[in-house]
């Protein structure tokens, strides 16, 4: 895939943290109230709003649910492309430059269940440790990842699949000097069009 994105953040858009501060601060949220909200670690979310940690697409729609917000509160949303995607305009996001980047590759319509993406791992990038409702399937595309799950360690290179409930902490690291390319299949908590889908339900 290549490095270079369709989609990307406006210069003067405040960083995720700061939003994230706000939001919380304006509903007088503390950060253990948005922990227990979110199911998101005290000290994860701290770094989150100094942007020293950079959150999963999964997290940041389940701190939006937590604060009553669209996940477009945060990122900017792409408009959704229907039912088809095309290689040459598929919309690559990303939550801050240098870190995960993910080509959406899923349809969107009512009673959809799973999303997909293309993710690009950077050379030397750790994931969060993550745990949550669903499955998620990866097949390695280009490079090597180290996955973890549930404390043991999957040493995956191209073509490698990997399945695993997403109730089992896991995370991703690149330990190596180049890119990491990854089909990424899963139903659990990541990014929806929220706007679009409630606007096609029956009133």
């Amino acid at each position: 895939m290549s490095p270079e994105a369709n989609f990307k953040l406006d210069a003067e858009r405040p960083a995720v943290g700061a939003l994230l501060r706000a939001a919380r601060r304006s509903r007088n949220y503390t950060l253990q109230d948005l922990s227990t909200r979110a199911n998101l670690s005290v000290g994860y979310l701290s770094q989150i709003e100094r942007d020293i940690a950079t959150p999963s697409l999964g997290s940041l729609n389940r701190l939006a649910a937590a604060l009553s917000l669209d996940l477009g509160h945060f990122i900017p949303i792409p408009n959704a492309r229907g039912l088809t995607t095309r290689a040459k305009d598929r919309d690559t996001i990303w939550v801050r430059e240098g870190g995960m980047t993910y080509e959406r590759l899923h349809g969107e319509f009512v009673g959809a269940s799973f999303s997909a993406f293309l993710i690009t791992l950077p050379a030397g990038f750790t994931t969060e440790t993550d745990q949550h409702f669903g499955e998620e399937f990866v097949e390695v595309r280009a490079g090597r990842v180290q996955f973890t799950i549930d404390g043991q360690v999957y040493d995956l290179g191209v073509g490698d699949t990997l399945h695993f409930r997403s109730d089992l902490r896991h995370q991703a690291v690149n330990p190596h000097d180049e890119d990491a390319v990854l089909f990424w299949l899963g139903n659990g908590p990541t990014f929806q069009s929220r706007p679009n889908i409630a606007a096609e339900q029956p009133s």
